[in-house]
């Protein structure tokens, strides 16, 4: 069982890490943002009736395949909203604006990305050791090996998150923490989510008494006592209201409610609470790069046909290559690596590089500059369909 200096030591890491994170992707978002397309910027700003830098930001955010544009532009506003309603407005001056939302930018890049992934991944060895847990074979040890993993994932990885963004959203409540990091981490809408709140505080008050039970077989142990005592101060605050609940019991919850993984024997009644699994157990690559993205978006569209397919994959192949572009890549240069890049992933055969270069640079030279970017697309696109979706 980890003790509350292993604990500290824990969290003091996960500080750590997200500090540096934080001001790495800060300093890279002010750089960028000053490259993004002005005209693309103000059109989104007018489409969605936005100040101008929220925009720039949420073209970011979509480029880098987080968030919609939509969604990006939702979630920068409802924060300028709510600290308006708190009495902390963001001053309507261009500079202000754009600082908020590159710090606000950082935060849904990090939680909607490396956050909901980190835990997913760590979430899997936890749901390995929660299947182990039975009502005829539950031993003192499992329940405390339980009790002890959970207890390392909330609060030596989620607290710490949660405790940066409570002090950076001034006058924020745990509620609304909870109405941030719940979305991204099961998928579900915020109303959605409002809606299971109860249910999910029920389940995951369930388990721990499960646990409770469990440990309190055992003989005298200083181990087991403060397992118990873990257990009752999470069980007791989780009877609150969602606004006066502890940062660590909201952090349980956060922990409760991340999907499992499918198809692993998850076999407590006490863990399983409906959401699938983003990835899970699925077989499919770590999305590190735009090919990353492009490789599954093409073996995605042969689940569709006809005009919903082509229409998938020339949306798809149209983010890649901004991405690619954004990045300072020529527009030749792409093409060619997008086709590279498919041959050796989709294992195609019997096809010449050579001469796809060559048809490609002359389709990209009869054009001039501005119909290049789409000419490219639909170099790409004829490719996929004739060397991959016709066979």
């Amino acid at each position: 069982m980890l003790r509350d200096p292993d604990l500290e030591k824990l969290a003091v890491a996960s500080r750590q890490r997200l500090t540096q994170e934080f001001a790495d992707k800060y300093v890279n978002l002010r750089e960028r943002v000053q490259r993004v397309p002005i005209e693309e910027s103000r059109r989104i700003a007018e489409e969605f009736s936005c100040p101008l830098e929220v925009a720039m930001m949420a073209y970011l955010i979509n480029m880098d395949g987080i968030q919609s544009l939509k969604q990006s532009v939702a979630l920068l506003s409802v924060e300028l909203q709510r600290r308006a309603s708190v009495g902390e407005d963001v001053p309507n001056i261009p500079g202000n604006i754009m600082e908020f939302a590159i710090t606000e930018g950082r935060w849904i890049e990090y939680v909607y990305g490396t956050f909901a992934r980190d835990l997913e991944l760590k979430v899997r060895d936890l749901a390995n050791l929660e299947s182990t847990l039975d009502e005829e074979s539950s031993s003192v040890e499992k329940a405390i090996s339980v009790i002890t993993a959970r207890t390392k994932l909330a609060e030596g990885f989620i607290v710490p998150v949660l405790q940066a963004w409570l002090k950076e959203h001034l006058k924020s409540t745990s509620e609304e923490a909870l109405l941030y990091f719940g979305p991204p981490v099961t998928k579900w809408k915020p109303e959605t989510l409002k809606g299971k709140f109860h249910h999910l505080r029920r389940r995951n008050q369930a388990l721990f008494r499960r646990l409770r039970e469990t440990l309190s077989t055992s003989s005298e142990s200083a181990t087991v006592d403060m397992s118990i005592t873990r257990l009752d101060v999470v069980i007791e605050d989780m009877n609150e209201p969602l606004s006066n609940m502890t940062v660590k019991s909201i952090a349980h919850l956060i922990l409760h409610m991340a999907p499992r993984p499918t198809g692993r024997g998850d076999r407590s009644r006490y863990v399983q609470v409906g959401a699938a699994s983003t990835r899970g157990s699925k077989t499919e690559p770590d999305m590190a790069s735009p090919f990353d993205f492009l490789e599954r978006d093409v073996r995605l569209a042969r689940r569709r046909v006809g005009e919903e397919q082509s229409t998938f994959l020339i949306e798809r192949i149209d983010r890649v290559i901004r991405v690619l572009k954004f990045q300072g890549d020529p527009i030749h240069d792409i093409v060619k690596t997008c086709l590279s890049e498919l041959v050796d992933r989709l294992r195609l055969e019997n096809i010449s590089l050579d001469e796809q270069y060559e048809s490609a640079e002359q389709a990209l030279v009869d054009v001039g500059i501005p119909e290049r970017d789409t000419v490219a697309v639909k170099l790409v696109f004829n490719f996929v369909n004739t060397y991959y979706l016709s066979e």
